[in-house]
């Protein structure tokens, strides 16, 4: 299913030739200032890979959460269905009692009338 995990290249050795033959073409001594700037980089790239590896959760956990996410879409999808034809099959409440818009514009007026009126008491 899923392939198994491999660890990722190491450019340690690679990077220590580069800079031997960097050294050796400028001519730079083992103890000089120079080398710990490389250390301090070094040091400092590890940290961010470290970091950069722990955050980032594996494309396997990433397809299983899609999976998840898919699967719980297509339930709610199948559930949500349900309950229209449900509520398609129930009765109409013919017997309710409606506000007509007359009483509607009353009920307005009679709010906006009581709202001024106690601006006037209470300022």
């Amino acid at each position: 299913m899923s392939a198994p995990k491999s660890k990722p290249p190491d450019f340690d050795e690679e990077f220590t030739q580069a800079v031997t033959q960097w050294r050796e073409k400028h001519q730079l001594r083992e103890d000089d200032a120079t080398f710990l700037f490389i250390e301090l980089f070094r040091i400092h790239q590890k940290h961010w890979d470290a970091i950069r590896s722990r955050e980032m959760p594996s494309f396997d956990q990433f397809r299983t959460d899609i999976a998840f996410l898919t699967q719980a879409a297509k339930t709610f999808q199948q559930k949500t269905m349900t309950l229209i034809k449900l509520l398609k099959n129930q009765p109409t409440a013919s017997g309710m009692v409606t506000v007509t818009r007359t009483a509607a514009a009353f009920a307005a007026l009679a709010c906006l009338l009581a709202g001024y009126l106690i601006g006037r008491v209470w300022p």
